[in-house]
């Protein structure tokens, strides 16, 4: 009988606390399959994080790009694989959260159908403006799109129906304006409409921009998070201006296959903590907008219903569901 995802963590909680020696065997290789396609920026992060637990692990340990979906293909193909240990899912919040609250193809529950491991990384999302939009501040882009919606009443986004989107919808809802999403494929095209004003705003993850901000070519107005990051610290959190639904930051973490032992889910996620700590990580992931994180099983699962339970009444009240 499968073990649901409450029993897993509940094996791993008791694993922890009674410090049981968990040193189950691992296969010869171990593949951490990723839902998007090489040279991105969660393909870079899963790819660092492999180099180094190959050395912490002593077995061989690759990234499988099952890219498709937004995620989608490789988290439902994901629910196939064995439970020995040779397959892990590198899954982030669009995959887990945003992706089963606005597709309805979407047969996978994040709640029940995955083990969860441990949490690696996580990032911010930003409000960012091009330079010939005179906007200063979140505010203040608010009242341009008041007096000139047309022109300014629209903002890029990296795919449909990401919290990039509703991130906007809620900025427009809360100030009674108009304001609609323009979506693109990925954050590389929308950056580069951002720059050559062809789009007077965007919202997307903040390693997609830093290079910019630091050349002027764009305005951060706003981020997401509980407190400033350093490489913005001029820039306000949402929640310091008033928008407490938009603090969620986003992450990346790891999934078992259900029916995983729970000594080898410990395993998994002591060796994925020890690796997060490594300055080979914080100092390839950073730059690209990324900061280590670690945790154990059950803080990734509280992080993923809370995700679930932020941006759950904001999608439904926005109606939107794709087929």
């Amino acid at each position: 009988m499968k073990k649901t995802w409450a029993q897993v963590v509940l094996g791993t909680a008791l694993a922890l606390a009674t410090g049981m020696s968990v040193a189950s065997k691992l296969p010869d290789t171990i593949r951490l399959v990723v839902g998007y396609p090489a040279g991105g920026t969660a393909d870079a992060v899963a790819r660092v994080y492999a180099e180094q637990l190959r050395e912490k692990l002593g077995v061989n340990v690759v990234v499988d790009n099952r890219a498709g979906a937004g995620g989608q293909v490789a988290a439902q193909g994901f629910l196939r694989s064995p439970t020995d240990g040779s397959v892990l899912l590198v899954a982030n919040n669009h995959m887990m959260t945003t992706l089963p609250l606005t597709v309805k193809t979407v047969s996978y529950d994040p709640m029940k159908d995955f083990a969860p491991v441990a949490v690696i990384a996580k990032f911010e999302h930003i409000f960012v403006v091009g330079k010939t939009t005179p906007a200063h501040t979140l505010q203040e882009y608010v009242e341009l799109v008041r007096k000139e919606p047309e022109k300014y009443g629209h903002y890029g986004i990296p795919a449909p129906g990401s919290a990039p989107q509703f991130m906007g919808y809620s900025i427009a809802k809360k100030n009674d304006i108009q304001m609609s999403p323009v979506p693109y494929k990925g954050g590389a095209p929308l950056i580069n409409d951002l720059l050559g004003d062809h789009i007077p705003a965007g919202v997307d993850a903040v390693g997609m921009i830093t290079e910019h901000v630091a050349a002027g070519s764009v305005r951060v107005l706003g981020i997401t998070g509980a407190e400033r990051l350093p490489i913005l610290k001029d820039v306000p959190t949402f929640a310091e201006m008033g928008y407490g639904d938009l603090k969620a930051s986003g992450w990346m973490g790891i999934f078992a296959p259900l029916g995983m032992e729970p000594e080898m889910v410990k395993q998994f996620q002591d060796a994925f903590n020890e690796v997060a700590k490594l300055p080979r990580i914080e100092s390839a992931i950073v730059p690209i907008g990324f900061r280590p994180e670690s945790g154990d099983a059950q803080e990734l699962a509280r992080t993923v219903q809370a995700d679930l339970d932020t941006w759950g009444p904001i999608i439904k009240e926005s109606g939107y569901l794709q087929q």
